[in-house]
């Protein structure tokens, strides 16, 4: 597990990319909305800019509309885990963390996966050796990624110790009595 990540400790890593994804995903949402709002204009755009004559403005119009949909969509959730992910963070309560660690775990499978077959279609298409700076840089930001990734489940399992390690000293409720009904009586 790591200790720091970036020079920076952990609990200090999670609020910054917490409060990073917030950010960018507000701005996604917001800019994505625009999006929506002109999709017609910019389904016209693209019609009219487009060397493919069989696609119609309606075709690309609903293309657009599902792209921007789902991405708002995942956009919502992300800045909802991130939010999360900040409050976790600082209430150190490692359950509010999973959320984005779910989140951005199925995002980088899925990036895996596109990566691959994105290598093996440059790899194909043109000589290894003009494809090798562009293999280096996607190598290197999966490894990023993963590293980012790999330092919020750090920060996890942190907060899962130190919660697990507090616990014991919560004294376990006693059971006075065995009625579930109140007992005036009794005092």
């Amino acid at each position: 597990m790591l200790s720091r990540v970036f020079c920076m400790r952990l609990n200090t890593y999670g609020v910054v990319i917490g409060w990073l994804g917030v950010i960018l995903s507000f701005l996604a949402t917001i800019l994505l909305s625009v999006a929506l709002g002109f999709v017609d204009e910019i389904a016209q755009q693209i019609a009219k800019e487009s060397k493919d004559s069989d696609m119609t403005v309606t075709q690309i119009r609903s293309v657009l509309v599902i792209i921007f949909s789902v991405y708002l969509a995942l956009k919502v959730i992300n800045l909802l885990a991130s939010a999360m992910l900040v409050a976790g963070t600082v209430k150190e309560r490692h359950l509010l963390l999973l959320p984005w660690l779910i989140n951005n775990g199925v995002l980088l499978v899925f990036g895996i996966v596109t990566n691959i077959a994105m290598l093996a279609q440059v790899i194909g298409s043109t000589p290894f050796l003009s494809a090798l700076p562009i293999i280096l840089v996607d190598v290197g930001l999966l490894v990023l990624t993963w590293y980012l990734y790999y330092g919020i489940y750090s920060l996890f399992k942190q907060i899962q110790a130190s919660s697990e390690v507090q616990r014991p000293l919560i004294p376990a409720p006693t059971q006075q009595q065995t009625n579930s009904y109140p007992s005036y009586t009794k005092i």
